[in-house]
């Protein structure tokens, strides 16, 4: 009997370990991997895409971290904090820009030297990939654009159905670009962070 208890103990305790350790488990979030133009650091292109990495826990603890060194460190969020009231003489705005630039630019290194070459790669296919669609996309709409000038209705309409032929051009793309455990790593987690957003927010 005694016995018995112990190993229904044991089992218990082994079991909560295991809960806790998966409840735990680092996620990658929205890590700025990807690039657009005129912006190097860009979230995600469609939801779950950072998923598609294959990142391990090492790399995503290791990811968080070189984020909290560089662009989100305190001194950087302080300077963040912006006051209508209070000008900003320019000597101290170009210090403030070039403490930014460089703290992207280690982001960048850190990055680099986290991620394994086949990672890198494939984020360079994928933002290769983006570009193209978005370049297309927009010489497709380009002259309806034009003519719908003044027209904010119709300006608006067009632009969803731009942004509409974008990621299901893209989303084509990818099914092209990822290998099958890339591929149902990017759904699983698309179907996760698509299901936690339609959730109503809590007001705190």
């Amino acid at each position: 009997m005694f016995r018995r208890l112990s190993i229904l103990v044991i089992l218990t305790l082994s079991l909560a370990t295991l809960a806790e350790a998966q409840a735990k488990k680092p996620v990658i979030g929205n890590f700025p991997f990807w690039s657009m133009p005129k912006q190097e650091f860009a979230d995600q292109l469609v939801p779950g895409l950072n998923a598609a990495l294959l990142l391990s826990d090492e790399q995503i603890l290791k990811l968080h971290e070189a984020r909290r060194e560089t662009i989100d460190n305190e001194q950087l969020r302080r300077k963040k904090v912006k006051d209508p009231n209070v000008v900003v003489p320019d000597a101290e705005r170009e210090a403030r820009n070039k403490k930014t630039q460089e703290a992207y630019a280690s982001l960048r290194t850190k990055v680099s030297n986290i991620l394994t070459a086949e990672q890198r790669t494939l984020i360079e296919q994928i933002n290769a990939a983006h570009l193209e669609v978005s370049k297309a996309a927009s010489e497709e709409f380009a002259v309806q654009l034009t003519s719908a000038k003044g027209n904010h209705d119709l300006q608006k309409s067009l632009q969803q159905q731009k942004r509409d032929r974008i990621a299901l051009n893209f989303k084509a793309k990818l099914e092209g670009i990822l290998s099958p455990n890339q591929k149902t790593a990017w759904e699983k987690a698309a179907a996760e962070e698509l299901a936690n957003a339609a959730k109503p927010k809590i007001k705190k």
